[in-house]
Formats: C-alpha cells, structure tokens, sequence
C-alpha cells in the first residue's frame, strides 16, 4: 500500500477503529509537524486534553503540545511499528486480555507501517498497549486526562498517523 487509494481506504478503516473502540485515529498528509503537534492537533477537539470538570488544574495531562511532544518519548523502530500499531488500535488498556491482538488490527497496522515507510519516525508515550521489553511493568506518561492512555505517532512517506487509546477504570 502506498498512494492516495490506499490512504483513503485507511482512513475508513481507523474511523471504524475510533467509533467502535473509544479510539482517536487520524491519517493526514505529513504537514511538518512534529509528534507532539500532529499528536495535540487530533486531541484538540476531542475535549481529551482538558479537566472535564474545566477548573481543576492538577490533572495527568499535558498543557501544551511542546509539553505533549516530550510525553512520546518512547521511539518505537520501524521493524517494531506494527506491533505497537496493532496493540494500540486493539488492547483494552483496562481490561486487558491475554488473547492475541485482532486480526483486523493487524492487518490495519501492517498497511498503516506500509503506507509510512521503512524510515518512518514513530514515537510512543510508554507502554500502556504494547509490552515493555523484558516484561517490565507497564508505565505511560499521559497524553490525555484519560486515566489510562497509549499513543502512537508515527511521520513518513508523505503521511502523518495519529493512533490513541484511552480507557477509565
């Protein structure tokens, strides 16, 4: 997969993902931006980034997209993208299930990989939907006021993909 066809196919696909399963999913053209910009610009007008009670001023979340862009510190390799793809479109970050990842996740998260690119720049905010090496402890830093979130990011081949999970327990 890697042309306008293609993109708008997947497109359909990751709004399928955001509707059916409390996601926020975005395919868009690479604009310049870094992560934390293109991640903060899907966020935006989800009301995701903000206290829902609108005066609180000690949430988990990030208050700027500078600060949102030094949340993904995580720099997941290329080889290693659809994995974190799959996981992020698919695990339920609060009831997490030992089945393996839904077909249909990785058949998304392959093209998505595809479409960027080998020498796609993808970046992660921990390790909330994906397994940390070694099975260490899964930890994340927020990227929404969500008790739980993952986010992928990744920039290539003319693309931009933005892909967060959220959960509340």
């Amino acid at each position: 997969m890697s042309g306008p066809k293609e993109a708008k196919e997947l497109r359909r696909r990751l709004a399928w993902w955001a509707r059916e399963n409390d996601r926020v999913a975005v395919l868009g053209p690479d604009r310049g931006l870094d992560h934390g910009r293109l991640c903060w610009d899907a966020l935006e007008p989800t009301g995701l980034l903000h206290p829902h009670c609108g005066h609180c001023r000690d949430h988990g979340g990030p208050r700027t997209d500078r600060e949102l862009h030094e949340r993904l510190e995580v720099r997941v390799p290329a080889a290693r993208a659809a994995d974190w793809m799959a996981a992020t479109l698919w695990q339920d970050l609060v009831f997490r299930s030992d089945a393996g990842p839904d077909p249909r996740a990785v058949a998304d998260a392959g093209a998505l990989v595809a479409l960027l690119g080998p020498d796609a720049d993808w970046r992660a905010n921990g390790h909330a939907a994906h397994p940390a090496p070694g099975g260490a402890h899964r930890g994340w830093r927020s990227v929404t006021e969500c008790t739980f979130d993952a986010a992928l990011v990744g920039i290539g081949g003319g693309y931009a993909v933005v892909v967060v999970a959220v959960g509340e327990d």
